[in-house]
């Protein structure tokens, strides 16, 4: 029956295909005329996504049990339709605070929508607008084929209307295109335009000067007895303007009185545009005063479209004159606002740089204070001149002005760090030389964006070929540039050589011959170091050299050429009057890698005494304190003794690197701790730190007797507790289950330190320790007190200290506590109702084994969250009732009668499609009936065609229950699975394997392997490997069989 009901599931399952739209490389549409065969470009975006935090516990409890592995999950998923919400919003805050938007965002949508094939009319509006001047750094042809893919990709799931045409005019307008309108009209369809439509048409055809197009939509305005606006006669100005027929405009005006009609900002600003098409400076300046002169007052949007057109025609003379007309606010701050921004970018990929500067220059001077970013007035006119590939004598120009003007005293700085970020190497050298004349400094980091471009273009040529650039402009490469952007760019083939390279460059052997050391003992290439180092003259670093050197030395063991660079360090360094050689061997003590054994070092040492080199006293003693103790005694003789033979009393390095510096109590683990508080009674200084440290420790480790007995030591020594100590006692009676004197700790810490908040952790398990001790009344009220004097953060810290909560409310209360305890958790937002957290409302009713009230609760909980908390527990609760407590035939007979139980089966079954769907249902019950060992069951699942689930998936239950150790499990899937091509019984056994050598059981996994040969299943390389591992580790006889498939596998590699 079940079987039955479980193909009936899944012959309901439909599968829905999600047509795709494909947009090809030339694509054409309809309603763009003068448009066609736009070249489509492809874009890509790609957005990390960081890993969430996994849920940790820091306050186990030892009295509350709980799951065996805290699950690790990632963080929720936005779903498809709310991260292209997020991505439209992001548009939006871009349009509203920037007045533009960025194409790679803009595409990222469009392709987001694209692969959902869905979006609101909202939406698609947005697009089309953002097809404008709100992407100001793209030519008109670029916005276009933009406008055009996102025409094409919405138009699958949108039903156009006139919004979408009134949209599309407006891009037109945007991008200098003009249209035919009978073409255009007609590729509306049923779309009726309206009264904004014919005004966008007209608006587009003035634009462009077609008059006898625009003398045909006026015709058909009239026949439909739509009334003529001013919008509708400043555009026909501007159309006349544009065909140079300025006597026409006074006509145009005089019949806009009759109609009486009022000139408003828009008439004047449009009259004003068409004296400027004709360069009529005079008439222009005359319009804008006349306005003024009647109280009207131009904002900036009117003054940026006159700027415009004045630029577009060439006419850059009246542009400062015309921008005195600006709003005063906007002439009285200096910062420059987002749309005069947006208008100076679009002007510069205009080519109309310099009245993008104009713009600028029309602001009042900033003011810098002393922490104020210079560099930020003009940076983006700078950046913009850059990415438009403006020459570098108009970048130089306008840098120059900005830098005279006071407006931005680094511009060209600006411009050569935009030029790097963009790849323009060629005007980033320019910049530096630009910046050189001018008295700004060059720092060697300016070049490593170079240094990393040309190595990848040129390699090891362009490498030197920037060196000589850079020591031309005098800027000496420090080490840090040469160590990580010149070295490993080139080639160590022959050490001398590269030497000579850097030399030809004009760089000096003590600027590279320590970075190249570094570079070459990092590698264990000791003699090569040591042959650079004997060859060129030149001093070294020697502080540098130590650490390197020690590598060099342990990868090479090389002790002759580390003696030479020893030898050759000390006479080199540039500080003389330190003790290298005994500094060296002091690094060499202080590794752990070399305490752990010491013969290197008892060979290094010995080898020092054939030589003249010595060490200090001190260093001597440094070496000698760090010998470990665990070593045989007369190996720790022999090494002092050596370490003796090579001591100087006549060097003196006194120097804090021999100290013996004591850790702070931060650092310091238990035995550390007690031994600084003895020393500090000991000289009778303050011990209050170090006592809350051993506190505080104790508490971490429930030590209870140790953190008593420092308690009373600060209660003999008068040492004051603070909230925060009391805190962690208390905390300590919570997780050693001392309910008592938790609540004594308690009413003390309240009591002294009233406004002390206790953390999250601290309440929910103080509440859940009442809980057990049938305490449940106290718990909320305490929950409930809590909660008011705090701001609840919650979280996936927390969910687990919530879950132990919820999960003793279902041992020892009611299924109404239990409800009454998640209300009141998700309430004051400790936790969210997740299958975690809704599992032990249904594990209340298994409790007392009422089976019928779990399902009810179960499905009532899938209803109001959509989740299907402990779903498999209860599949498998039921499905071991229906057995009667007895074998699988039982089962079997119970299933065919189609009772009560199958029923509730049935009931979760049909539950788990609906939230999951249908193909989690398969997986579901085949987990079930290998958790409770129903193997016939499960082979007939397995047998049947018509079951059929992802193998991977499969493979996902299995890796949960080998995390659970759930091996029987694991064993009936792999019995009841052999033979299968689909599903990789190999992998199963060896994740059983690996269970019993996790628990180091040797045997099992032997009775495993017979338990295969039985069942004829061959095993796998790695499962051969492990096991013959396993018993090699465990003196165990390795069978004959086993023998025989490893010397296969031996034979085979």
């Amino acid at each position: 029956m079940l079987i039955r009901h479980f193909i009936k599931l899944t012959s309901t399952a439909r599968v829905v295909t999600y047509n795709k739209f494909f947009i090809n490389k030339r694509i054409t549409l309809s309603p763009l005329c003068r448009c066609r065969n736009i070249q489509n470009r492809l874009y890509t975006t790609e957005r990390g996504t960081k890993d969430a935090e996994k849920l940790t516990n820091t306050n186990n409890i030892i009295f509350s049990g709980g799951p065996s592995k805290v699950s690790t999950g990632r963080r929720n998923k936005l779903s498809s339709d709310e991260l292209l919400e997020k991505l439209i919003a992001n548009l939006s805050t871009d349009i509203h605070q920037k007045n533009r938007v960025y194409k790679n965002d803009l595409v990222t949508v469009i392709n987001k929508i694209k692969e959902l094939n869905m979006s609101s009319k909202k939406q698609g509006l947005l697009l089309l607008k953002c097809c404008s001047e709100l992407l100001p750094d793209e030519t008109p042809s670029v916005r276009m084929a933009l406008v055009e893919l996102v025409w094409n990709t919405i138009k699958p799931h949108t039903k156009f209307d006139v919004e979408h045409y009134n949209e599309l005019l407006r891009a037109y307008i945007a991008n200098n295109r003009t249209l035919t309108v009978s073409t255009f009209v007609a590729q509306m369809g049923s779309v009726k335009p309206n009264l904004t439509t014919y005004e966008l048409i007209l608006r587009t055809l003035g634009e462009a000067g077609d008059i006898n197009q625009c003398t045909e939509v006026i015709s058909n305005m009239k026949a439909q007895d739509l009334p003529a606006t001013e919008s509708v006669f400043n555009s026909l100005i501007i159309c006349q303007g544009k065909m140079g027929k300025l006597e026409n405009i006074q006509e145009i005006l005089t019949m806009m009185k009759s109609l009486k009609l009022e000139y408003s900002i828009n008439t004047f600003t449009a009259v004003t545009r068409a004296f400027a098409f004709n360069k009529n400076n005079e008439l222009l300046i005359d319009e804008i005063e006349k306005a003024r002169n009647i109280g009207i007052k131009f904002d900036e949007i009117h003054i940026m479209e006159i700027v415009k057109t004045l630029a577009a025609v060439s006419n850059y003379g009246p542009i400062p004159q015309v921008l005195k007309y600006l709003p005063k606010e906007i002439l009285q701050t200096p910062s420059i606002t987002p749309f005069m921004q947006s208008v100076s970018t679009t002007l510069v990929f205009q080519n109309h740089p310099m009245v993008a500067l104009e713009i600028y220059k029309c602001l009042p001077l900033p003011s810098f204070g002393p922490k104020d970013d210079m560099g930020l007035h003009g940076r983006s006119l700078v950046r913009d001149c850059v990415k438009a590939s403006m020459s570098s004598s108009v970048i130089a120009q306008i840098t120059q002005e900005l830098m005279t003007s006071g407006r931005n005293p680094i511009a060209i700085q600006n411009a050569a760090e935009a030029a790097l970020q963009l790849g323009k190497i060629p005007l980033a050298l320019d910049m530096f030389t630009r910046m050189k004349h001018v008295g700004l400094p060059l720092r060697p980091h300016y070049f490593w964006p170079i240094f990393i471009h040309t190595s990848k273009t040129y390699g090891e040529k362009g490498i030197m070929n920037t060196l000589s650039t850079m020591v031309a402009m005098e800027v000496k490469p420090d080490y840090e540039t040469i160590i990580d952007y010149i070295l490993p760019h080139v080639s160590f083939t022959s050490p001398q050589n590269l030497m000579k390279k850097f030399l030809e460059t004009g760089l000096t052997v003590t600027s590279v011959l320590t970075p190249m050391m570094v570079t070459l003992l990092n590698t264990g290439q000791v003699r090569a170091a040591s042959e650079i180092c004997e060859l060129f003259q030149g001093k070294v670093d020697a502080e540098v050299l130590l650490q390197p050197l020690l590598k060099g030395y342990l990868i090479s063991s090389d002790t002759k050429s580390t003696i030479h660079i020893l030898e050759d360090v000390t006479s080199k360094a540039s500080e003389k009057d330190k003790d290298w050689v005994g500094r060296f061997l002091c690094v060499c003590m202080s590794k752990k890698k070399v305490k752990e054994d010491i013969t290197e070092v008892l060979f290094l040492v010995k080898a020092l005494q054939n030589t003249q080199i010595r060490i200090s006293t001190s260093a001597a003693d440094y070496c000698i304190s760090k010998i470990p103790e665990n070593h045989k005694k007369d190996n720790t003789e022999s090494v002092k003794e050596a370490f003796i033979q090579i001591t100087d009393d006549r060097l003196v390095d006194d120097g804090e690197f021999f100290v013996q510096r004591i850790p702070h109590p931060k650092q310091m683990n238990e035995a550390g701790l007690k031994s600084h508080l003895v020393e500090l009674e000991a000289k009778g200084m303050n011990t209050r730190g170090v006592l809350r440290k051993l506190l505080q420790q104790y508490c971490r480790e429930g030590n209870l007797a140790a953190a008593r007995e420092i308690l009373d030591k600060c209660q003999t020594e008068g040492v004051f507790l603070s909230a925060g100590m009391k805190a962690s006692i208390f905390d300590l009676h919570v997780k050693l289950g001392e309910l008592d004197l938790a609540e004594i700790a308690l009413a003390d810490l309240n009591k002294s330190s009233p406004n002390f908040t206790l953390d999250e952790y601290k309440v929910i398990d103080f509440a859940t320790l009442m809980v057990y001790r049938k305490k449940i009344k106290k718990a909320f009220e305490l929950i409930n007190e809590q909660s008011k004097k705090r701001r609840i953060k919650g979280g996936r810290n927390i969910s687990m200290n919530c879950w132990r909560l919820m999960d003793a409310t279902a041992a020892q209360g009611s299924p109404a506590d239990t409800r009454h305890m998640l209300e009141l958790l998700t309430s004051l937002r400790y936790c969210r109702p997740d299958n975690t957290m809704l599992g032990p409302l249904v594990r209340v009713h298994l409790k007392s084994g009422n089976l019928e009230e779990a399902v009810k609760e179960f499905v009532k909980l899938s209803e109001k969250y959509k989740k299907t908390p402990l779903k498999h527990e209860l599949l498998c609760k039921i499905l071991k009732a229906m057995s009667d407590g007895k074998t699988e035939d039982t089962f079997i007979e119970n299933e065919k009668a189609n009772g009560k139980l199958n029923r509730l089966v049935q009931t979760i079954l049909n539950v788990n499609k609906q939230i999951h769907g249908p193909g989690d249902v398969q997986l579901t019950l085949i987990a079930a009936l290998a958790d409770v060992g129903y193997k016939k069951t499960l082979r007939k699942l397995f047998l049947d065609p018509t079951i059929k689930f992802h193998p991977d998936a499969l493979m996902r239950h299995c890796e949960r229950f080998a995390d659970e150790k759930k091996v029987e499990a694991l064993e009936a899937i792999g019995e009841c699975a052999r033979d299968l091509r689909h599903i990789n019984v190999e992998e199963i056994y060896n994740m059983i394997l690996e269970v019993f050598q996790r628990d180091d059981k040797c045997q099992e996994a032997l009775s495993l392997w017979y338990k295969m040969q039985e069942n004829e299943i061959i095993p796998s390389q790695k499962f051969v490997r492990n096991l013959c591992s396993m018993c090699k580790a465990n003196n165990k006889h390795i069978p004959s069989d086993l023998s025989i498939f490893l010397d296969k596998q031996m034979k085979s590699v």
